[in-house]
């Protein structure tokens, strides 16, 4: 399945609604930053549009945005007495590892997950046969 790319979206919908596709195009740019901007929250590893399918956070660009949080904030805390704003971006970066942490562990357990279904399908198929 191959997954429909926004513009084409747009002109599907500016055809059927019979509006300019620039106008249709701007709606669903919109409605796709919403989803990367839920995404790039990291309260949840994926959301579901319905219609659209299931979007993921990418564990590759979340493990690189960890490692440089991280050593950012080995950084700071390599300051002997930082000042408010340092102490503040401290924090900061702790509370947003954190969530690059929780969403991590989530993904891990949507691989378990997913790999005991495949397991289950090779049984049953072994099993059947």
């Amino acid at each position: 399945m191959r997954p429909i790319k926004r513009k084409e979206i747009s002109e599907k919908v500016a055809e059927r609604l019979n509006l300019s596709s620039e106008t249709v195009d701007e709606i669903v740019s919109c409605y796709y930053n919403m989803i990367q901007r839920k995404l790039s929250q990291l309260e949840f590893p994926s959301i579901t549009v319905d219609n659209l399918g299931t979007f993921f956070v990418k564990r590759p660009k979340l493990e690189e945005k960890l490692m440089i949080y991280r050593k950012s904030l080995e950084k700071y805390e390599s300051i002997k007495q930082p000042d408010m704003a340092q102490f503040k971006s401290i924090m900061e970066l702790k509370a947003d590892i954190q969530k690059f942490e929780n969403i991590l562990a989530e993904l891990d357990k949507l691989d378990v997950k997913k790999q005991e279904k495949q397991q289950e399908k090779i049984t049953y198929k072994n099993n059947k046969s």
